[in-house]
């Protein structure tokens, strides 16, 4: 058996990340489509909380793991980053996280106060729910087609 080249560690990595941020955010959204649809007011409050706290300690990590170790492929590779799928990705990442900075984070915290003030069966709290799932969908669109990118490398 040959030597594990940085290469190798660095591709296990990005791989391994986007397994763990597109897949869950994959199985999240089942979840989701599943609670909106007939869970109560109190079980879809319980797991927007509980999507939060996997956003701060799972996917924001692995995001950025991810983000890293993709340089480093890219450093290591024949690629470049002007070229395009390389291009692609990197934009599409910089949608997700600003997405996130912008517009998950802080309305998954306004949903929170929303949550405690008024109950989680407020019509507002649950219009800021299915929002909150709404958007969360085509963000994961993006990550699909981010998979997409770096799997068919349009320009390579």
């Amino acid at each position: 058996m040959s030597d594990v080249t940085r290469y190798e560690v660095l591709l296990f990595l990005h791989i391994l990340m986007a397994i763990t941020w597109v897949g869950g955010a994959l199985a999240a959204q089942f979840f989701a489509l599943r609670l909106v649809n007939g869970g109560s007011p109190e079980t879809q409050a319980s797991f927007a909380k509980s999507s939060e706290w996997v956003g701060t300690r799972v996917f924001m990590p692995a995001s950025l793991i991810l983000l890293l170790s993709g340089i480093g492929l890219v450093a290591e590779g024949d690629w470049g980053f002007t070229t395009l799928w390389v291009v692609i990705g990197l934009a599409a990442y910089l949608f997700s996280f600003l997405s996130g900075v912008f517009f998950l984070g802080p309305e998954s915290g306004r949903l929170g106060v929303a949550m405690e003030q008024k109950g989680p069966a407020d019509p507002e709290v649950q219009a800021r729910i299915k929002r909150l799932f709404a958007f969360s969908r085509i963000e994961l669109g993006v990550l699909i087609l981010i998979v997409l990118d770096m799997t068919v490398k349009p320009g390579a």
